[in-house]
């Protein structure tokens, strides 16, 4: 299995990243697939759809601005997955709550797919919207309000 990310430009469909074959396992693909947000090369695209063509996953991404690297933000090594849990906030930089350590894709993919979730020390929240990092080796999850 393959990934690669494509932008439409002038009604055509333009490769914008691209994981080899070999370089991304099919838990990872699916974990990617699950991301709202995309952080690829310094710019934020939005997913608008999730195709496959035989062996080949291709997620269809809109841009949306640049995401330049915040020089707060932590860049992850890439041996490891990484899930930072962030309080969304729309007009301005959104607050790290915590970070945490998975054994896995599969691991992180229990969190990107909850409604709720509960954030030790912190409470339990709504899950607004969650993004890959790939310039910085994390996922992202933006927590809305908090539920009681």
């Amino acid at each position: 299995m393959s990934l690669a990310y494509y932008v439409e430009d002038q009604d055509e469909y333009k490769s914008i990243y691209q994981y080899s074959r070999f370089a991304i396992e099919p838990d990872e693909i699916i974990a990617h697939q699950l991301c709202e947000f995309h952080i690829i090369e310094g710019q934020l695209y939005e997913l608008r759809s999730n195709e496959m063509e035989g062996e080949y996953d291709q997620l269809i991404v809109d841009h949306v601005e640049a995401s330049p690297l915040d020089a707060e933000d932590r860049i992850y090594p890439p041996h490891q997955i990484h899930i930072e849990f962030r309080r969304y906030m729309p007009s301005s930089t959104s607050t790290l709550i915590k970070t945490m350590t998975v054994p896995n894709h599969v691991q992180a993919m229990r969190y990107l797919i909850k409604d709720k979730v509960a954030i030790p020390e912190h409470g339990t929240f709504e899950r607004d919207s969650c993004e890959i990092d790939i310039d910085r080796n994390c996922y992202v999850i933006y927590l809305g309000q908090v539920v009681r």
